[in-house]
């Protein structure tokens, strides 16, 4: 492992982390961003690179040469990144972000006074935007076995079910600051405090479900996850993960199975691995057949906010 780029702001409030792998287009516009619109406080950029191959690290080195660059000479996995990240910053506050968000003016400052507004919040949770401006679903809970395994689309056709109400906030207009669940983990902002307190990421979560997990650890601990729609996030989506479509759906669930398994007796964990081995299967054949699995869920994310002459007034999937 070697770091490059190692001139560091004085004492810096903000510190945004962003792991990388094979992104390299996405990441210099995501450090262009955060350059850009930057926050009104002392900040740095801790980029973690997980062993690509697409001459990212050159790429961050000369293009963003403020920010400090940690090359990595294989994927480690994201939630030790994050970790290895957040072990580098000296911010009070982590800003962890995929290499896929572009931050809008005052996004990060939103983020900031969230956490400073509620002092039990460790988690700020940014409005999420798609590429051509339509809202995506940012907020949602904690799941359950069941909504787990019946996905985000079983959960699109219960329509009547309350707007915030399951794993996704699929109805819920994202239009005011509020206590939420969780959040999306595509761009957040934690308090240090918190994460000294709780704890660093699990890093036998290879990818995803790591923040599912961590969010868990903080609510079990008191802490708080809050919602501004005034931090704005332009999130493109799936980058590095399109590369890897098979290898991102293992990864996933296994994340899911790790997950339920430190809920359930151990009497029950061979059935539990069978279920999500056959959700991993039907999956992996609908790939296979051409579905593109990132895509379909990434359409499912897009607010289908209810009015009162209907469940629902945006796009459908």
């Amino acid at each position: 492992m070697t770091a490059v780029n190692q001139e560091l702001t004085p004492w810096p409030t903000v510190s945004a982390v962003v792991v990388n792998w094979n992104a390299r287009e996405a990441l210099l516009g995501c450090l262009r961003s955060l350059k850009e619109n930057p926050p009104a406080f002392p900040w740095e950029a801790v980029v973690v690179d997980n062993g690509s191959s697409d001459g990212s690290v050159d790429a961050a080195a000369k293009g963003a040469p403020w920010a400090r660059v940690i090359e990595n000479r294989h994927n480690r996995g994201l939630a030790a990144a994050n970790n290895q990240g957040m072990l580098a910053a000296r911010g009070q506050v982590f800003v962890i972000a995929n290499p896929d968000v572009i931050f809008r003016p005052g996004a990060i400052d939103e983020l900031v006074a969230t956490l400073s507004r509620h002092p039990r919040a460790a988690f700020a949770i940014p409005r999420l935007l798609q590429e051509d401006g339509t809202p995506q679903a940012s907020a949602g809970d904690l799941p359950s076995l069941a909504e787990a395994l019946a996905g985000r689309q079983a959960q699109r056709w219960r329509r009547a079910r309350a707007a915030d109400q399951g794993m996704w906030w699929d109805s819920w207009a994202h239009d005011e600051e509020r206590r939420v669940g969780r959040g999306h983990e595509a761009a957040y902002a934690v308090r240090r405090e918190a994460v000294e307190l709780v704890g660093l990421q699990d890093e036998s979560f290879a990818l995803d479900w790591e923040g599912f997990d961590w969010t868990a650890r903080m609510r079990d601990a008191g802490w708080e996850v809050w919602f501004n729609p005034a931090a704005e996030v332009v999130h493109l989506g799936g980058v590095s993960i399109r590369q890897v479509p098979f290898r991102s759906v293992v990864s996933s669930h296994r994340g899911m199975y790790r997950y339920f398994a430190k809920k359930t007796p151990a009497a029950w964990h061979p059935a539990l691995a069978l279920a999500f081995a056959v959700r991993a299967g039907i999956k992996l054949t609908a790939i296979a057949t051409g579905v593109a699995m990132y895509d379909r869920a990434h359409r499912t994310g897009r607010l289908t906010v209810r009015n009162e002459e209907g469940p629902g007034s945006g796009p459908s999937t």
